[in-house]
C-alpha cells in the first residue's frame, strides 16, 4: 500500500472554492474590441487590416488583414491582470487548409513566448485548448506534447521555461494563416491553476514486503545493559505485513523499542497515529515522538489489552507532548510533524519475556504545498554584506553587480554566498536578474548555480539554476529545484562564462516547499541498454536494462514498470505488457530491477522512438522516465574515406570516450580532439582520444594552444613555445591520421589583442607549412571581422571559420560578409564552420532538428567546406543537467550516463549518411515558398532537401530518370516513392525532407 492516501472524506466535505480552478472570459462583450487591441506588425511595414467585433449570442472576435503592399502578420491582444494561469482555450475559425495559428504568450518575466499551434485544415470552427503548465513542464523534460509546431523566444527570462503569471495573450495571423482575409475567435477563456491547499492523507508506516520490516529498527538501549530482544517479520491482518517486539528483562535493562525515523517525508502536521495491537503479556508500552523542532517527547503507561487478539490504539502527539521532553524547542509543546516514532517495552510491561505485535501502523497527517519557514534570502539592502566571497570586479551593495571589460576578459569575476543550513526536499529558488553582455550566443552569459554540501561539507550536488546573457532589463526568475539526501548546507554561486559587460543580480532567495511533490518512494528511473547510444542494428534484440533505486521498498502492487513506445509526436507505436521490477541487492541502495525486450515487429529501421516507462507511486501520480534509440544499419559514411565525408565534429571536453563512440556511430569520419603540448621545454605534445579515433578507423582534427594566447595573451605561451611545440606535435602525430589543423576558438577583443592573436597563428601557421606543406590549417572562428584582415591573418590560414547560433538565414548571411571581405583583400579561401548550432535550451527537439538540417543544408549550398553540429554529449553522472543550456546542445540525452539519442541525433545521422561525398548542385525556390536543394556525387545518386517555412504545399519534385526514390522524413522515418514521368509528388511542411535517387 502507498504510503500517501488522500484522505477522500476530508476532500468531500472542503469547501468547493478550495479545488476548483478559476475561469476568465476574456472576451467583454461591453468593452470597446471586447477589451483586445490590433496591431498591424509595424515592424516589418506594409500590412494592413483590423479588428472587429461581433455582439451575437456569442461574442467574436473577426481579425482583418491584407498583405498586398508587404507586412509579415496582424495580431489581436488581450492584456491579463497578471493571472497565473494553467490552460487556455477558445473556438477559432480559420480557412480551409490552414494548420496552424500563432500565438504569444508573455509571462511574469517579460519573456515572450512565440507558438504555432497545431490546428485541423478543414476550415470551420474548431476549438482549442493549450495546457500552457503541461505544455512547458514537458519540453523542460526533453519530451514536448505534439501540439506545437515551432517554438520561439525572446526577452524576460528568456529561458523557455514558464514563469506565472500571464501578462499578454496574442493571436496572429500572417499571408498563410490569412487566405480568405480573415480569421475569428470566439470564447476565449483562461483556467488558472487549482489553488494550493492543505490535505489530510493517510499515511502508512507498515508499507513494507512480507519478511521484511522495511525501516523499522531495533533499539536494544544499550545504555542500560541487559535487555534482550528483537523486531520479526510477521504476518497481520488480512494477511498484511506485521511487526513483532520480543522483550526480555530478566537479565536486566531498562527497555527495548523499535523505531522509524520519518525524516525524508514532508508533513505539515500530524493529527493522530493510530495501529493495531496483540499480545499476551503487554499490559503497557511507552511512546517516544520526536517533532518537528526535534523536540523529543516521551510518555509511558499506553494501555494494552493482552488476551492475545487484536485491538486498535489511537494515539494523538499533543496529547503525548507535556510529559518528558528534551531537544529542540525544549518547551514541552508539539510542534508540527511527527519525525521519529519509537514504541518501546520495559520492566512494567511485563514481569515475564514478552512480545508485542503491532499492525496497520498509520498516521493522520496534513500536507500543504505552501513555502515553508526554512528560508534564506540576500536583498542586498545597501550594507555590505557579510560572508560573500568576491573574485573580480563585484560589487555587494543594493545589489550584486559584476562588471568586466575587453580588457580585463580573463580576470575571472564571481561571488559566492555564505553558506546556510537547508534540507532534502523540493525548494523554489528565485532571484531577479539584469544584463548588458556581449553574448554572440548564449555560452557567453552570467550564471546563477546552488552548490550543496553535506553534514560534513562535502559537495553533494551543483545545480545550475539559469543564466542570463545579452542585454535584459530586470526579469525575475523562479525555479523549483530538488535537494539530495544528505543536504545540510548550500551556497549560492554566481559568475561570468566568457563574456563582459555587466551582470546584476538582486533578491536571491531559497525556500523550501511543503509539501509538493510528496517525498517519493523512488529516486529514479534509469534506463540503458548494450547498443551504443542506444542505437541498435538491424535484428538486434532491442533490449534494455531498467534499474529503479528507490529510497523505500516498493509495494507488491507497485511493483511493477508501466510502458510504452512513442514516435517523436508522441503517438504510442508499442504498449507493452507491465514488466515486474524484482528486487537487487546491491551495497548501500535499495533498487529494484527489470530486462524489457521489446517486440521489433512494428518498429522501423532508421526511426526514432521513445520507450517511456512509469513507476507507480499508490494513488500519487507516477515516476515517469523516457528514453530515445531507434535501430539504425551501420552508417554507411563508414564505407568511404573520412575526407570524403564533409562533416567533422567537436564536444564540449572531447577526452571523453564515449565522445568518440557515439560520434562514429552517427557517421562522423573527422573527429576533434585537443591536442597540445607543453609551454615549457622540451614542449612534451600529448593528443588524447588517438588510440580511439585510430581503432575507429577515423580522422582527426585538432586545435592548438594559440587558443590560449586568445584567452590570456602571451602570458604563458611564447612564439618559440609555439613554433616548437607544433613542430614536436607534428613529429610525433602528423602520420597518425591528421586531418586538419584548427587555429583558434572564438576569438574577443580589439587593438593590440588582435595583433596578438595574429602573430600566435602566424608562428603555428609557419611551423606546419614548414614541417608538411601540406597540411590544412583551419584559421581561427572568428565572426566576418576587418580588423583581423587588416592585421594579416588570412596570411595564415588556408581556410576560414564562424559560429553561428542563429537563425538559418544567418549562415548564408554570414558567408556573403566573409566572401565580400575575401575579395577585397584578394584572400579568397574555402570556407568552414566548426559550429553550427542552435541555442536549444527550452526548444523542442523537432525545432532542433529542424534547424539541424536547414543549416546544414544551405551551409554546403553556399559553398561550405566541412561543417560541425555542436554537439555530441557531456557527462550527466547525477542526472541534474536536463534541460539546462550546456545539456540543451547535445544531441544525445545524457542524464545519469545512459547515453540516448534525441530526435536531432536521428536527423543529423540522416544527414550525414544522405549526403555522403556528394557535392552542391544547385537550389530552386517554388513560388510556393518551397526550397529545393539537389545534391549528387559522381555517379549522379542524388540527395535532395526540400522544406517550406510558411505552408504545406504538395510539390513537384523531378527526379531524373529514377523509377523510385526513398523519402526521409525528419524522424528517420522512411518510404519509397513510385516516380511518375520523372517526377514525384511531394507533402513539404517547415519540418525538412530528404530524397534519395
Amino acid at each position: 500500500m502507498n504510503r500517501f492516501t488522500l484522505f477522500l472524506l476530508l476532500i468531500l466535505l472542503a469547501p468547493a472554492s478550495v479545488f476548483a480552478q478559476q475561469s476568465v472570459d476574456l472576451i467583454d462583450s461591453q468593452a470597446n474590441l471586447g477589451g483586445w487591441t490590433f496591431d498591424n506588425g509595424k515592424e516589418f511595414p506594409g500590412a494592413v487590416g483590423k479588428l472587429e467585433l461581433e455582439k451575437t449570442n456569442e461574442p467574436t472576435l473577426v481579425l482583418h488583414g491584407d498583405f498586398s503592399k508587404g507586412g509579415m502578420y496582424v495580431q489581436a491582444a488581450r492584456k491579463i491582470d497578471e493571472l497565473p494561469i494553467d490552460t487556455i482555450s477558445f473556438e477559432i475559425k480559420a480557412p480551409s487548409g490552414v494548420d496552424r495559428v500563432t500565438t504569444r504568450l508573455i509571462d511574469g518575466t517579460g519573456q515572450c513566448h512565440q507558438l504555432k499551434i497545431r490546428l485541423n485544415d478543414k476550415g470551420g470552427w474548431q476549438k482549442y485548448t493549450f495546457p500552457v503548465a503541461r505544455y512547458f513542464k514537458s519540453v523542460e523534460s526533453g519530451a514536448p506534447l505534439d501540439i506545437v509546431t515551432q517554438y520561439e523566444k525572446w526577452s524576460g527570462a528568456n529561458d523557455g521555461r514558464w514563469h506565472q503569471p500571464l501578462k499578454l495573450f496574442v493571436l496572429l495571423a500572417g499571408r498563410e494563416a490569412l487566405t480568405d482575409g480573415t480569421i475569428s475567435i470566439r470564447n476565449v477563456s483562461l483556467t488558472s491553476p487549482p489553488p494550493k491547499v492543505a490535505i489530510a492523507t493517510t499515511v502508512h508506516l507498515d508499507d513494507f514486503p512480507a519478511g521484511q520490516t522495511g525501516n523499522w529498527q531495533y533499539n536494544n538501549g544499550n545504555e542500560f545493559p541487559g535487555a534482550k530482544g528483537g523486531l520479526d517479520s510477521i504476518v497481520g491482518p488480512a494477511d498484511r505485513p506485521a511487526l513483532r517486539l520480543k522483550a526480555d528483562f530478566t537479565g536486566g535493562g531498562a527497555y527495548v523499542g523499535i523505531r522509524e525515523n520519518l525524516n525524508d517525508l514532508d508533513i505539515q502536521e500530524t493529527k493522530l497515529i493510530r495501529m493495531q495491537a496483540r499480545s499476551s503479556e503487554v499490559k503497557q508500552f511507552s511512546l517516544r515522538l520526536v517533532d518537528s523542532s526535534n523536540q523529543t517527547h516521551q510518555r509511558h503507561g499506553f494501555e494494552v489489552t493482552a488476551d492475545g487478539a487484536w485491538h486498535a490504539i489511537t494515539l494523538d502527539p499533543k496529547k503525548v507532548a507535556g510529559g518528558e521532553h528534551w531537544g529542540g524547542a525544549n518547551d514541552g509543546q508539539w510542534h508540527g510533524a511527527v519525525k521519529l516514532i519509537e514504541i518501546m517495552l520495559n520492566p512494567r510491561s511485563s514481569k515475564e519475556p514478552m512480545q508485542l505485535d503491532l499492525a496497520d501502523i498509520r498516521m493522520d497527517a496534513v500536507v500543504e504545498a505552501t513555502p515553508s519557514s526554512q528560508s534564506w534570502r540576500d536583498d542586498f539592502d545597501g550594507k555590505q554584506q557579510a560572508g560573500w566571497t568576491t573574485e573580480g570586479d563585484v560589487s555587494t551593495d543594493s545589489q550584486l553587480t559584476f562588471r568586466r571589460t575587453l580588457e580585463t576578459l580573463r580576470q575571472p569575476t564571481s561571488a559566492t554566498s555564505p553558506g546556510f543550513a537547508v534540507r532534502p526536499g523540493t525548494w523554489e529558488v528565485g532571484f531577479r536578474w539584469k544584463s548588458d553582455l556581449h553574448s554572440p550566443d548564449n555560452s557567453f552569459h552570467g550564471a546563477v548555480r546552488l552548490k550543496v554540501m553535506d553534514q560534513q561539507g562535502k559537495l553533494l550536488a551543483t545545480l545550475p539554476v539559469a543564466i542570463g546573457c545579452g542585454q535584459h532589463d530586470w526579469s525575475q526568475v523562479s525555479r523549483l529545484v530538488t535537494l539530495p539526501q544528505q543536504a545540510a548546507s548550500a551556497q549560492w554561486e554566481v559568475r561570468l562564462n566568457k563574456t563582459y559587460g555587466s551582470f546584476s543580480v538582486d533578491d536571491l532567495s531559497a525556500t523550501r516547499l511543503l509539501v509538493q511533490p510528496a517525498a517519493p518512494r523512488v529516486e529514479s528511473i534509469r534506463i540503458a541498454s548494450q547498443a551504443t547510444g542506444n542505437l541498435f542494428y538491424p535484428g538486434d534484440d532491442v533490449e534494455f536494462q531498467i534499474r529503479v533505486p528507490t529510497a523505500k521498498p516498493l509495494s507488491a502492487e507497485d511493483s511493477r514498470l508501466q510502458l510504452e513506445v512513442r514516435d517523436y509526436r508522441g503517438n504510442v507505436v508499442l504498449q507493452p505488457d507491465d514488466v515486474p521490477l524484482v528486487e537487487a541487492h546491491t551495497k548501500g541502495q535499495l533498487q529494484y530491477e527489470a530486462k524489457v525486450r521489446l517486440d521489433t515487429t512494428h518498429l522501423n529501421v532508421g526511426q526514432f522512438y521513445e520507450l517511456h516507462a512509469s513507476v507507480p507511486e499508490g494513488e500519487g501520480d507516477p515516476t515517469k522516465e523516457f528514453s530515445g534509440f531507434a535501430i539504425l544499419p551501420k552508417a554507411e559514411s563508414k564505407q568511404f574515406q573520412p575526407e570524403q565525408i564533409p562533416f567533422t565534429i567537436r564536444n564540449w571536453d572531447s577526452r571523453i570516450p564515449d565522445y568518440f563512440y557515439l560520434a562514429d556511430r552517427l557517421g562522423l569520419r573527422m573527429m576533434g580532439v585537443w591536442g597540445g603540448w607543453s609551454n615549457q621545454p622540451p614542449y612534451k605534445p600529448h593528443l588524447p582520444g588517438l588510440e580511439i579515433v585510430q581503432k575507429l578507423d577515423a580522422k582527426w582534427v585538432t586545435g592548438t594552444p594559440a587558443s590560449k594566447v586568445e584567452d590570456e595573451g602571451f602570458k604563458t605561451v611564447t612564439e618559440e613555445s609555439l613554433r616548437q611545440g607544433m613542430t614536436g606535435f607534428l613529429e610525433a602525430y602528423a602520420d597518425k591520421g591528421l586531418a586538419m589543423i584548427a587555429l583558434g576558438n572564438e576569438p574577443h577583443g580589439k587593438g593590440q589583442v588582435v595583433l596578438d592573436n595574429v602573430r600566435a597563428y602566424k608562428a603555428v601557421y609557419e611551423a606546419v607549412k614548414k614541417f608538411d606543406p601540406s597540411i590544412h590549417v583551419i584559421g581561427t572562428s572568428v565572426e566576418p571581422n576587418e580588423e583581423y584582415f587588416k592585421a594579416g591573418y588570412q596570411n595564415y590560414l588556408d581556410s576560414y571559420d564562424f559560429h553561428i547560433y542563429e537563425h538559418y538565414t544567418n549562415v548564408r548571411r554570414t558567408m556573403h560578409e566573409y566572401r565580400e571581405l575575401m575579395k577585397k583583400y584578394d584572400a579568397v579561401k574555402p570556407i568552414h564552420s566548426t559550429e553550427l548550432g542552435l541555442n536549444s535550451q527550452g526548444q523542442a527537439r523537432l525545432t532542433v532538428a529542424t534547424e539541424l538540417i536547414k543549416k546544414c543544408t544551405v551551409f554546403f549550398a553556399e559553398g561550405g567546406a566541412t561543417v560541425s553540429w555542436f554537439t555530441i554529449m557531456y557527462p550527466d553522472k547525477d542526472g541534474n543537467a536536463r534541460g539546462q543550456f550546456g545539456d540543451a546542445h547535445c544531441v544525445f540525452d545524457c542524464k545519469f550516463n545512459n547515453y540516448n539519442p534525441r530526435l536531432d541525433a536521428i536527423a543529423y545521422y540522416h544527414m550525414i549518411n544522405g549526403l555522403l561525398d556528394k557535392k552542391f548542385v544547385s537550389e530552386e525556390q517554388h513560388p510556393d515558398g518551397t526550397q529545393e536543394f539537389l545534391f549528387q556525387d559522381g555517379q549522379k545518386r542524388s540527395l535532395k532537401v526540400l522544406w517550406n517555412d510558411n505552408a504545406s504545399p504538395e510539390v513537384k519534385v523531378s527526379v531524373g530518370g529514377s523509377p523510385k526514390v526513398d523519402l526521409i522524413r525528419l524522424d528517420g522515418n522512411r518510404e519509397t516513392i513510385e516516380a511518375k514521368e520523372g517526377a514525384v509528388t511531394v507533402e513539404v511542411a517547415s519540418e525538412p525532407v530528404l530524397l534519395l535517387y
